[in-house]
């Protein structure tokens, strides 16, 4: 007979225990953890690896304990124990050849070999009869009472036994491995990350204080597109950076205030919040917004320039956070945030802060004032007073409560305080220009979309290189000073140019103030919107050579509309689509957009890169649509809903190529030796159709339709240089004067849009010339439009715009019949007009559009007239479009009455 230790050495080798394995690693990790416990900082989290090694360890014992159970059950034989009847034994002898460890079983029938001798039972097995002596069978044939088939019970195959042993076997293997994977698991768990924070603590460097103000002192430099600097911007926009040297200088009401609005525990916490991590981890996982930071991990954010919401940027800026906790004091962390926030306005720093909003020094701060501020760093802009009042009065209010939930306020009563005016939004002076103000903040813009803050800019030594072109922006500047050299102080010029092929934007005017970027601000667009409208056209087949309703006051879908003074075509009634587009007669475009379904004009401007979406003041909104109703009105046609100079230009720019790109201030970012950090490559692509020949042709038919505009507004470019324009003005009311005036035109190089307006803090203004004239498209805004195209494209080659591949529907206007021209002469006493279309021998008859509106897209009539920016009750960012009417629109009187010594006034 073989040995025991042989039996259990056999049985080890087919089965062998888990002893040495969760147990192992379990132990393993917990002395990892514990020696990163050992270390210091991480001590609680060696602690907790250590007890989930020990963890690891029980489980793996008492596993181990119950396999040597079932080896000594199973070895009961070898012990001097005689098996029993069904009880699996072992055969053999010393001498035989056969295995000893084969297992077989002992039975009443009799006891065989498994392997060696025949199956006793395998006659009949299958069939449910087994053998059995044949004296057995007889003696009981006779019996009555002996049913063979009911109470002889076949004997069991070993096989079933055998099968139903491994499978017993198999499933305490499968559970013994289950649960040395979740001891493992629950190990790494709880050790890996308390590892990790314990590595990042010992190895992230923290910024101190000093560091930091050095950073934000030094300049932001952005170059031109040449590489050329444009100007170095500090961070702060104001004259100088004031820092505090003790929290002396701030006033208890401003400390307070500040951990009211941002962290109430910042003297007792380590310098997180566990509830804060996981609601911003919640919030990033579940696509939410708000985040949980402390003061402390808000200067981390702030001295690292480290700004994206994700997990990683969390846990490094919780890690730093402890570590600055344990290095530097309370005040002193919370003196470096105050020096380091944002709050709006270009003041960084409280004391800045407290200059621009209240003329004081922190010192001087009340506790309604340091709410006010305390409440800005949340969202620097949208929390202004002087730009959404509402927000910045709810704001208020969570901060005085929470000081008065601390007992911060003393005796005063948060119900009898009342928010403190602050002062005049721009009154802050500041050392830049506002032309490079306007561009400082366009290009910080796009820099932060692509992941990169000021500060870390600036901390690192990054230079921006910008799209902008250097003569092309000096041009725009020197251009605008010539042409409004005398004229009103209040008149408002904006200019934006765009290269065709990439949307860089390469001239920037946003205005003659520090106040709004009025190239970057919607405003209503009015006829030079009309361009659109014929895209829209072309798109569903309907040619530049089709004829509509140009008549004056027409009722279209229950609105009345009206041409402006002296505006007409040659034949009202069958106008064709280059001579309304060239003398811009509104009615005739009221009726292709009627025609075409106004959506379709707005589906068309979006292709070509107005956008879609506009986000003001946090908050997202629909373009091109009534906020009331949702839908497009017909006033579209007309330019009456808000788009920005520079989109205007973006879109106009696909007219000339058939493809749209984003516009962009941001080229490349570099290090201060030039060495390139990333370039943003410029990703155009088509626009009104997938296809790039489809929409090539398209853009060149809606190009056709604009060739005659400059010449007829006496602003042809030098040396015949090909171009298409449209002018645009949008009336103030009902004043009989405008409020706006627009001149958009592009070249193959280049696609300018100029707007001007009179707006004040009372609202818009008639835009009036120094002689009290009224301005429109092609005055004022079309001589800067000509003059700075002529400067940017002197000594360039010049290019021919794109022609049609193929004539889109019905190209030529058609010829009008006798009785046709005898009509309409009848109808208007008007002298034909020389811009008329030639022959066409197309046979085409002139298509009519029906004036009777769907019943399910019927216009509303009311109209209001609201400014955002002074207006509280208007959304920043947006204007009531009305429903474009002849009293909203370019409508009767629109373009006033002919003047001595003026241009003929249909010009614009």
């Amino acid at each position: 007979m073989p040995s025991p230790e042989n039996e259990q050495q056999d049985r080890t080798r087919r089965h062998p225990g888990p002893s040495a394995g969760a147990g192992g690693v379990a132990a393993a990790l917990g002395g990892a953890a514990g020696a990163a416990g050992a270390a210091g900082a991480a001590g609680a989290a060696g602690a907790a690896g250590g007890a989930a090694g020990a963890a690891g360890a029980a489980g793996s014992g008492s596993s181990g304990n119950r396999d040597s159970t079932e080896s000594t059950s199973l070895l009961g034989a070898e012990s001097g124990q005689p098996p029993s009847a069904s009880e699996p034994t072992r055969v053999g002898d010393e001498d035989s050849d056969s295995d000893p460890g084969l297992i077989t079983h002992r039975a009443a029938q009799g006891g065989y070999n498994y392997y060696t001798d025949d199956d006793p039972y395998e006659d009949d097995f299958d069939s449910g009869y087994h053998s059995a002596p044949e004296s057995y069978a007889d003696e009981r044939e006779h019996d009555e009472d002996f049913d063979f088939d009911d109470d002889f019970d076949p004997p069991e195959d070993p096989d079933d036994d055998m099968n139903a042993a491994r499978k017993k076997h198999g499933r305490r293997k499968l559970w013994r491995r289950l649960r040395r994977t979740c001891y493992v698991a629950a190990a790494l768990m709880i050790v890996t990350p308390a590892a990790v924070f314990a590595w990042c603590y010992f190895t992230f460097d923290i910024t101190s204080p000093q560091e930091t103000a050095a950073n934000y002192n030094t300049s932001l430099v952005v170059n031109y597109s040449d590489g050329s600097l444009l100007n170095k911007f500090s961070p702060a926009e104001g004259e100088n950076r004031v820092l505090i040297d003790s929290l002396d200088e701030v006033s208890p009401e401003m400390r307070h205030a500040t951990m009211a609005a941002e962290d109430a525990d910042f003297y007792s916490n380590p310098g997180f919040s566990v509830s804060g991590i996981a609601r911003a981890v919640y919030n990033q996982l579940s696509g939410g917004q708000g985040g949980g930071s402390t003061i402390t991990q808000q200067y981390v954010k702030l001295s690292t320039g480290k700004d994206s919401h994700s997990v990683k940027r969390k846990f490094t800026e919780v890690v730093r956070a402890f570590k600055m906790t344990n290095q530097y004091d309370k005040n002193t962390i919370l003196k470096a945030y105050l020096n380091t926030a944002y709050y709006g306005r270009g003041a960084y720093g409280i004391s800045n802060a407290a200059d621009a909003y209240f003329d004081k020094k922190p010192s001087e701060l009340n506790a309604a004032e340091s709410a006010v501020l305390a409440g800005m760093v949340q969202l620097p802009k949208g929390n202004d007073p002087r730009v959404d009042p509402q927000r910045s009065q709810d704001r208020w209010n969570y901060v005085i409560g929470q000081m008065a939930d601390e007992g911060w306020l003393g005796s005063k009563d948060p119900q009898s305080m009342s928010m403190p005016k602050t002062e005049p939004m721009w009154a802050w002076t500041t050392s830049i220009t506002p032309v490079q103000l306007h561009i400082k903040q366009r290009v910080i813009s796009e820099l932060e979309e692509h992941g990169y803050t000021q500060g870390e800019m600036t901390s690192q030594g990054l230079r921006v290189v910008t799209t902008l072109d250097k003569t092309a922006q000096q041009a725009a500047e020197s251009t605008v000073k010539q042409v409004m050299q005398d004229q009103p102080d209040r008149l408002i010029p904006a200019l934006s140019a765009v290269d065709p092929e990439t949307g860089a934007v390469r001239a920037y005017y946003g205005g003659n103030s520090v106040g709004r970027d009025w190239a970057s601000y919607p405003q209503p667009a009015g006829s030079s919107f009309k361009p659109f409208v014929t895209a829209a056209g072309l798109k569903q087949g309907y040619g530049i050579g089709e004829v509509y309703d140009g008549s004056d006051n027409q009722t279209i879908w229950g609105t009345e509309y009206a041409n402006a003074a002296g505006v007409d075509c040659e034949h009202p009634k069958h106008c064709g689509v280059r001579e309304a587009t060239t003398n811009s007669v509104n009615t005739a475009f009221v009726n292709m957009a009627a025609k075409f379904g106004p959506e379709k004009v707005a589906a068309a401007a979006h292709q070509a890169g107005i956008p879609e979406e506009r986000t003001a003041n946090g908050e997202t909104t629909e373009t091109l649509v009534d906020h009331k109703t949702g839908r497009t009105n017909l006033g579209i046609a007309l330019g009456s809903y808000p788009v920005t100079t520079t989109n205007m230009a973006n879109a106009y720019g696909a007219f000339a190529d058939g493809k749209r790109a984003e516009p962009n201030f941001v080229k490349k970012v570099v290090t201060s030796d030039g060495e390139l950090v990333e370039n943003f490559n410029d990703n155009p692509e088509n626009a009104f159709s997938t296809s790039s020949s489809e929409s090539r042709n398209i853009a060149a038919n809606v190009t056709q339709s604009m060739l005659d505009v400059a010449e007829h507004s006496h602003l042809t470019l030098d040396g015949n240089r090909p171009v298409a324009s449209k002018s645009g003005t949008h009336q103030l009311g009902d004043t009989g004067h405008n409020a706006r005036a627009w001149y958009v035109g592009y070249t193959p190089q280049l696609s300018t849009a100029v707007s001007m307006n009179a707006e004040t803090k009372n609202g818009p203004e008639a835009v009036l010339n120094k002689a009290g004239s009224d301005i429109y498209g092609a005055d004022l805004p079309g001589d800067i439009w000509q003059q700075f195209m002529n400067a940017y494209h002197e000594g360039k080659s010049v290019e021919q715009l794109p022609k049609p591949s193929e004539k889109i529907g019905q190209y030529t206007t058609p010829p009008m019949s006798t009785s046709e021209t005898s009509e309409s002469a009848s109808e208007s006493s008007e002298p034909p007009s020389s811009s008329s279309e030639p022959p066409s021998s197309s046979s085409n008859p002139p298509s009519s559009t029906s004036s009777e509106p769907p019943s399910s897209t019927s216009e509303p009539t009311e109209t209001s007239d609201c400014n955002p920016y002074w207006d509280t009750g208007c959304e920043a960012g947006e204007e009531n479009p009305g429903n474009g009417n002849s009293e909203d629109e370019e409508g009767p009187n629109a373009q006033g009455r002919p003047e001595e010594n003026r241009r003929d006034p249909s010009y614009g």
